[in-house]
Protein backbone atom coordinates (compact mmCIF):
# COMPACT_ATOMS: atom_id res chain seq x y z
CA UNK A 1 0.00 0.00 0.00
CA UNK A 2 1.76 3.10 -1.35
CA UNK A 3 0.80 6.35 0.73
CA UNK A 4 0.87 7.32 4.12
CA UNK A 5 -2.24 6.03 5.90
CA UNK A 6 -4.36 8.77 8.38
CA UNK A 7 -6.76 7.02 10.00
CA UNK A 8 -9.34 9.81 12.63
CA UNK A 9 -11.49 8.39 15.44
CA UNK A 10 -13.72 10.69 17.15
CA UNK A 11 -14.83 9.60 20.50
CA UNK A 12 -18.68 9.15 21.75
CA UNK A 13 -19.03 11.73 24.28
CA UNK A 14 -21.93 9.47 25.73
CA UNK A 15 -19.94 5.89 25.55
CA UNK A 16 -20.34 4.50 28.92
CA UNK A 17 -17.40 1.97 30.00
CA UNK A 18 -19.23 0.88 33.14
CA UNK A 19 -22.35 0.17 30.65
CA UNK A 20 -20.38 -2.05 28.63
CA UNK A 21 -18.16 -3.76 31.54
CA UNK A 22 -21.60 -4.46 32.79
CA UNK A 23 -23.55 -5.61 30.03
CA UNK A 24 -21.19 -6.52 27.46
CA UNK A 25 -18.27 -8.13 28.77
CA UNK A 26 -16.26 -4.34 28.37
CA UNK A 27 -17.35 -4.29 24.83
CA UNK A 28 -18.89 -1.26 23.01
CA UNK A 29 -22.98 -2.48 21.71
CA UNK A 30 -25.20 -1.35 19.09
CA UNK A 31 -26.42 1.41 21.57
CA UNK A 32 -23.73 2.22 23.47
CA UNK A 33 -21.01 2.87 20.61
CA UNK A 34 -17.20 3.78 21.71
CA UNK A 35 -16.74 5.88 18.18
CA UNK A 36 -19.33 8.46 17.34
CA UNK A 37 -17.28 8.19 13.38
CA UNK A 38 -13.72 7.28 11.74
CA UNK A 39 -12.06 9.15 8.68
CA UNK A 40 -9.56 7.79 6.37
CA UNK A 41 -7.37 9.75 4.31
CA UNK A 42 -4.03 8.46 1.81
CA UNK A 43 -1.37 10.44 1.53
CA UNK A 44 -0.09 9.76 -1.76
CA UNK A 45 3.74 9.21 -2.78
CA UNK A 46 6.67 8.68 -1.00
CA UNK A 47 5.41 10.76 2.08
CA UNK A 48 7.04 10.28 5.62
CA UNK A 49 6.48 11.55 8.53
CA UNK A 50 8.40 14.49 9.98
CA UNK A 51 7.62 15.80 13.06
CA UNK A 52 4.64 17.00 15.69
CA UNK A 53 3.83 20.08 17.38
CA UNK A 54 1.70 20.08 20.17
CA UNK A 55 0.33 24.06 21.29
CA UNK A 56 1.33 25.19 18.06
CA UNK A 57 0.41 27.92 15.38
CA UNK A 58 -2.22 26.55 12.30
CA UNK A 59 -2.47 28.71 9.35
CA UNK A 60 -5.61 28.49 7.93
CA UNK A 61 -5.65 29.64 4.14
CA UNK A 62 -8.14 30.52 1.71
CA UNK A 63 -10.57 32.53 -0.16
CA UNK A 64 -13.45 34.18 1.04
CA UNK A 65 -15.73 36.89 -1.76
CA UNK A 66 -12.87 36.79 -3.72
CA UNK A 67 -10.31 37.61 -0.98
CA UNK A 68 -7.60 35.29 -0.04
CA UNK A 69 -6.45 34.93 3.85
CA UNK A 70 -4.33 33.43 6.49
CA UNK A 71 -6.01 33.48 9.57
CA UNK A 72 -3.59 31.84 12.61
CA UNK A 73 -5.38 29.27 14.73
CA UNK A 74 -3.31 29.11 18.21
CA UNK A 75 -3.24 25.74 20.45
CA UNK A 76 -3.27 23.59 17.73
CA UNK A 77 -1.65 19.79 17.40
CA UNK A 78 -0.04 19.51 13.78
CA UNK A 79 1.52 16.77 12.14
CA UNK A 80 3.71 17.22 9.45
CA UNK A 81 4.63 15.27 6.28
CA UNK A 82 7.48 15.42 4.00
CA UNK A 83 8.60 14.45 0.02
CA UNK A 84 11.63 14.42 -1.03
CA UNK A 85 12.50 16.82 2.40
CA UNK A 86 9.96 19.18 1.17
CA UNK A 87 6.57 20.07 3.20
CA UNK A 88 3.98 17.97 1.61
CA UNK A 89 0.98 17.88 3.80
CA UNK A 90 -0.19 18.51 7.89
CA UNK A 91 -2.83 17.31 10.24
CA UNK A 92 -4.25 19.41 12.47
CA UNK A 93 -6.80 19.45 15.44
CA UNK A 94 -7.38 21.74 17.95
CA UNK A 95 -5.65 21.03 21.21
CA UNK A 96 -9.05 20.70 23.10
CA UNK A 97 -10.25 18.31 20.92
CA UNK A 98 -6.91 16.14 21.04
CA UNK A 99 -7.41 12.42 22.77
CA UNK A 100 -4.26 10.14 21.45
CA UNK A 101 -2.60 9.12 18.70
CA UNK A 102 -0.76 6.38 17.30
CA UNK A 103 2.00 6.61 14.57
CA UNK A 104 4.09 3.96 12.30
CA UNK A 105 6.58 4.10 9.24
CA UNK A 106 3.35 4.19 7.09
CA UNK A 107 0.16 5.22 9.37
CA UNK A 108 -1.19 8.04 11.95
CA UNK A 109 -3.77 7.18 14.11
CA UNK A 110 -5.56 10.46 15.85
CA UNK A 111 -8.23 9.87 18.19
CA UNK A 112 -10.46 13.64 19.36
CA UNK A 113 -12.90 13.89 21.99
CA UNK A 114 -16.28 13.63 21.50
CA UNK A 115 -16.96 17.50 21.23
CA UNK A 116 -18.62 19.80 18.78
CA UNK A 117 -15.99 20.87 15.94
CA UNK A 118 -15.67 21.91 12.31
CA UNK A 119 -13.52 20.32 9.49
CA UNK A 120 -13.49 23.01 7.54
CA UNK A 121 -10.33 21.54 4.99
CA UNK A 122 -9.59 17.67 5.40
CA UNK A 123 -7.40 16.73 7.99
CA UNK A 124 -8.11 19.55 9.69
CA UNK A 125 -10.36 19.62 12.78
CA UNK A 126 -11.31 22.87 15.07
CA UNK A 127 -13.10 22.85 17.93
CA UNK A 128 -16.83 24.63 17.30
CA UNK A 129 -15.83 27.31 20.10
CA UNK A 130 -12.42 28.29 18.63
CA UNK A 131 -13.42 28.32 14.94
CA UNK A 132 -12.75 31.87 13.42
CA UNK A 133 -15.28 33.84 13.24
CA UNK A 134 -14.32 35.79 10.61
CA UNK A 135 -15.13 32.77 8.11
CA UNK A 136 -19.12 31.64 10.17
CA UNK A 137 -21.45 32.86 7.61
CA UNK A 138 -23.97 34.24 8.48
CA UNK A 139 -27.95 34.57 6.78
Amino acid sequence: MAGFHVHVYMLNEHFSQEHADANHNGQESENNKLLDWEDEMVLRGEVKFQHEEAKSTYVIRGEKNNRSFEIPLPMMRIFSFEENNVLSAQIACSESLYHSHEMTDSKLELTLKGEPYANPIPGIYIASNEFPKELIVSD
